[in-house]
């Protein structure tokens, strides 16, 4: 690989695109085509969502190697993620490379993009049964079966799996880990026990039981497991067994548990948990947390009835080939998939950038530089970037159930429509208020009231939700700023 493409390789991995891009174009500019610097520029301009100006140079480059499959796939994925017809594309990647199950997958989810989504869980079907073991193929089969309204079949293709390998616990266990992510404890309980009868123990598949006693309210024998398993060794087991400690009242415990994780990397999915604890011990650290002045922000954008108007026609769109996955948080309505801001259609560029440009105040507003804080450590001098972005459509009686982001570093919602005359707090969004589900008499920190052209934007790490509301169209866009690069 030449210098240059060496800098580009180093520069998806540093945040240093932008400036790598301009030295390449400036060489490309000089020196006419070359196929490796055209892909890299490529790669650089999607990872600053410049997909229309990456969709033309994956072009360039597939005229001149029409047969490489790197460079068809990525010209696939690009276009599929920019929100344009895709499955052609794949469908010609595939015919270069058919035995790639990442260009597969990538098929399957343009066709579901584009109305094609039983088809498509028929191939997969067909698929997963000449390859068994290929079990992203399966997960992706039970994400589609649940977008499709066809939640029984979820795991059809794991469970002819295990009939046909009985000695081979990993279709068993993928079942329960997906059935765990869809809070389906009861079914968690029953497979976990039944694969263990067959295989014996295998530590993961007792957390996931000890994780669904605790969920349903058998606290003891959740417990007896979590001893019987010993110190935490992934953050799974972390945030379950503070969970638990949690829920039995023992907040102190659940400290002592997240301790040692809050200098790893995996320090954002414990974080929220020892805030909760923090609030249940009345310790005021908790507000140096989330308390602090500036951590939640509100802006009301400058645009028209009509700008709104014209979004909200664009994510109906969108919305209307969306479905409900197994493990999201939305109930009573639709999420759109795939990351939204990457898309290219006008509405979709013009919000983006008012985002950035919102999101540029925001951090000017922030309490200081605070090392030991999750959010406040971090610098504020590098142009935003997105972790995730999506929409979120709820009607009649809908709501979001609490939860967090851990990918992100501050997370926002952009209301698009709001149902008129919500009564009280219908419809709010309700930040700090812990899940239900843990027994916590801990009110939410704070209630935002929705109002179109309304961006409201707080710490990835807090736990957030939406009241319910008894009728109407609550449209918004959600999304993470993704956590700055460490400055060298």
């Amino acid at each position: 690989m030449s210098v240059l493409g060496d800098k580009a390789q180093a520069a998806l991995v540093n945040g240093t695109e932008a400036a790598v891009e301009v030295e390449l174009a400036a060489w490309l500019a000089r020196n006419g085509q070359d196929l490796e610097l055209l892909q890299w520029r490529a790669l650089l301009l999607r990872a600053l969502d410049r997909r229309t100006e990456s969709i033309a140079l994956f072009k360039q480059a597939a005229a001149i190697a029409p047969q490489d499959p790197a460079i068809a796939h990525s010209l696939a994925q690009t276009s599929f993620e920019a929100g344009l017809p895709a499955s052609g594309l794949f469908e010609a990647a595939l015919r270069l490379n058919p035995g790639n199950a990442e260009v597969r997958l990538g098929y399957v989810a343009a066709n579901q993009a584009e109305g094609n989504g039983a088809a498509m869980l028929d191939m997969l079907a067909t698929a997963l049964d000449t390859n068994p073991g290929w079990f992203e193929g399966h997960r992706q089969f039970a994400q589609l079966a649940s977008q499709l309204g066809q939640g029984d079949r979820a795991l059809e293709t794991l469970d002819r799996a295990a009939q046909r390998f009985p000695d081979q616990p990993n279709p068993g266990f993928v079942a329960i880990d997906l059935l765990s992510t869809a809070a389906n404890n009861e079914a968690v309980l029953e497979r976990a026990n039944a694969l263990l009868a067959r295989v014996g123990d295998i530590p993961a598949v007792l957390l996931a039981k000890a994780t669904a006693f605790g969920e349903l309210g058998s606290g003891a024998e959740a417990k007896a497991l979590y001893a019987r398993l010993g110190a935490p060794a992934d953050p799974k087991h972390v945030v379950y067994l503070m969970r638990q400690h949690l829920r039995d009242g023992e907040p102190a415990a659940a400290l002592k548990v997240a301790e040692p994780w809050l200098a790893t990397e995996f320090a954002t999915q414990v974080w929220p948990y020892v805030g909760l604890a923090w609030r249940a011990l009345g310790d005021g650290q908790a507000d140096w947390f989330e308390g602090q002045a500036g951590l939640v922000q509100t802006v009301d954008l400058d645009l028209t009835e009509a700008q709104l108007s014209v979004l909200a026609a664009r994510l109906r769109n969108i919305h209307a080939g969306s479905g409900r996955f197994m493990d999201q948080s939305v109930r009573g309505g639709t999420q759109t998939d795939g990351p939204l801001f990457a898309r290219i259609e006008p509405e979709i560029v013009h919000i983006r950038q008012a985002m950035v440009d919102a999101f540029s105040g925001v951090l000017a507003e922030l309490p200081p530089i605070d090392p030991q804080h999750p959010q406040l450590a971090l610098p504020r001098s590098q142009t935003p970037r997105f972790a995730g972005s999506w929409s979120v459509r709820l009607v009649d009686e809908g709501f979001h159930a609490s939860h967090h982001h851990p990918l992100g570093w501050f997370s926002a919602v952009f209301y698009v429509a709001v149902p008129g005359d919500l009564a009280q707090t219908d419809g709010q969004l309700a930040l700090g208020g812990p899940p239900p589900e843990l027994g916590l008499a801990l009110d939410p920190v704070q209630l935002i009231e929705p109002k179109p052209g309304r961006l409201a934007i707080f710490p990835s790490t807090m736990w957030h939700a939406t009241v319910p509301f008894s009728k109407g169209e609550r449209m918004t866009i959600a999304f993470d700023f993704a956590r700055p690069f460490a400055e060298t």
